[in-house]
């Protein structure tokens, strides 16, 4: 064991103690990465099975409840069809919105059912104009009555006041009441259009994807963690190897 005592000196004290110190924190990582996969497997599932049901109408969904119309919140990303007039009028323009990295906004026009809810329709996603006070082109809607189909989307409500500073006809994001204030207005959801007749879609806009049910890179992560976790052991090991050898090479010359 006597080839060994330097281990008691303060550098290889320091040494084993951050290494000993690293095993836990790079199993706790892992751990973190292995319970965001199953969370995330588990949000996917109910993703999936909402998507997977048969359409239904958005008025078979909705209540009214002290003068608000809601839908439950587990209708979250089930699809939905109705039928209503464009409120061409009342469409904004959702800022800082991505897709497929590009910046752009959100064509959010609502849509009055033929039973007098208002909903809210996000037709897709448009490029930005050329500066943030500015707003891009969107052609007009058709009239008349209109077929939409897609996801419903249950909204959180807003935590801090709406931005006053915004350009005319934009919104940092949907809060349909804000839109269309009013008792017949879908308050906690809106919906992003996949489908409509006659074609409600133009040149400028592209329809949002469909939500990913992928389950990411956590898989790897975790296994990346554990990976660490074996290699630091190895790597003291090796270390101390390494003494012992340097250690018997002075002790001869």
């Amino acid at each position: 064991m006597s080839a060994f005592k330097f281990l008691l000196t303060p550098r290889w004290i320091a040494i084993t103690l951050v290494c000993i110190f690293m095993l836990p924190a790079f199993q706790a990582l892992s751990n973190w990465q292995w319970h965001r996969l199953q969370d995330r497997q588990v949000a996917n599932a109910a993703i999936q099975a909402q998507i997977n049901k048969e359409p239904i109408l958005i008025t078979d969904l909705v209540t009214t409840d002290a003068g608000e119309k809601t839908v439950p919140d587990d209708s979250q990303w089930r699809t939905v069809g109705m039928s209503g007039v464009w409120l061409q009028d009342a469409q904004v323009l959702v800022r800082k919105r991505s897709l497929e990295s590009n910046l752009g906004l959100w064509v959010t026009t609502p849509l009055r059912l033929t039973d007098g809810t208002i909903v809210m329709i996000n037709r897709g996603w448009t490029a930005a104009a050329n500066s943030a006070v500015d707003s891009p082109v969107v052609a007009d809607v058709p009239s008349g009555t209109v077929e939409v189909l897609g996801r419903l989307r249950v909204i959180q409500e807003r935590t801090k006041p709406a931005p006053t500073d915004l350009p005319a006809g934009q919104v940092d994001r949907i809060v349909p009441t804000e839109i269309v204030d009013s008792p017949d207005t879908l308050s906690n959801a809106y919906v992003e259009m996949t489908a409509s007749e006659p074609e409600s879609l133009t040149s400028e806009i592209r329809t949002l994807p469909a939500p990913e049910v992928t389950e990411g890179a956590h898989r790897s992560y975790a296994i990346q963690w554990i990976f660490f976790e074996v290699m630091t052991v190895i790597g003291w090991i090796i270390l101390v190897r390494n003494e012992v050898k340097e250690q018997r090479k002075t002790a001869v010359s």
